[in-house]
């Protein structure tokens, strides 16, 4: 349910679960440009649109679009638009409290560790073993993955430069567009990943636990059809 803070400014919970709780927050310069938070757990925050100014304990900073920064539990934080409209995204580590940091620690695909496969797809990979695996991973055109499901693990998956293009995939069934607000899936789901536009997409991936085993790749018994 969203809450209205005015015409052009909202906010909403996108998921909700054991592990993670995903906010979307869009902001308007011209009637809520500052907004408040404070969450009970470590957390991260994405910006997807436009320019938001962030300060806290006397510390500031911003982040740009597809730019993060970690939060620390119980840490005041107020976001600040200042472009036109501003689209963010709060994902909190559900019972995690193990940052001591109270600085807002900016990162970004550019400064991240960066590996392509002999596929054509690229990462950017966070290594932080105590809240899950963040990357920035991009697929090349027309690209399909193969099936795979994480054991004990959720993703939060979330487009970004969002076209309708990247699609989604559940044990084989029919693809699905992946929503602008991203998508979860629970641990245990196989999925597929499908990039139909002519051009790479890159998308945000959140995966928490951190995934020990990686993922597992799920092979099919094509003889049964």
């Amino acid at each position: 349910m969203k809450a209205t803070l005015g015409q052009e400014s909202w906010q909403h919970i996108v998921h909700h679960s054991e592990s993670l709780r995903v906010y979307e927050i869009q902001l308007s310069m011209n009637e809520h440009a500052n907004h408040n938070v404070t969450f009970p757990y470590d957390s991260l925050v994405t910006v997807t649109d436009g320019q938001i100014f962030l300060e806290s304990e006397g510390e500031e900073t911003s982040l740009k679009a597809n730019q993060a920064a970690w939060l620390s539990h119980e840490q005041a934080l107020k976001c600040v638009a200042v472009s036109d409209i501003v689209r963010l995204f709060i994902v909190v580590f559900v019972g995690q409290t193990k940052r001591e940091k109270k600085k807002c620690e900016r990162f970004a695909s550019g400064t991240e560790h960066k590996h392509k496969l002999n596929s054509g797809i690229t990462y950017w990979t966070v290594e932080n073993k105590e809240f899950g695996k963040i990357e920035w991973i991009m697929l090349p055109a027309q690209h399909k993955e193969a099936d795979y499901y994480f054991k004990s693990s959720e993703q939060f998956i979330l487009p970004l430069n969002y076209d309708s293009a990247l699609s989604i995939t559940f044990d084989q069934k029919n693809a699905q567009v992946i929503p602008k607000s991203g998508i979860v899936v629970t641990k245990g789901t196989s999925r597929s990943l499908f990039n139909r536009s002519s051009k790479p997409i890159t998308y945000l991936s959140i995966t928490t636990p951190y995934p020990s085993k990686s993922r597992v790749i799920k092979v099919h018994d094509h003889s049964k059809a």
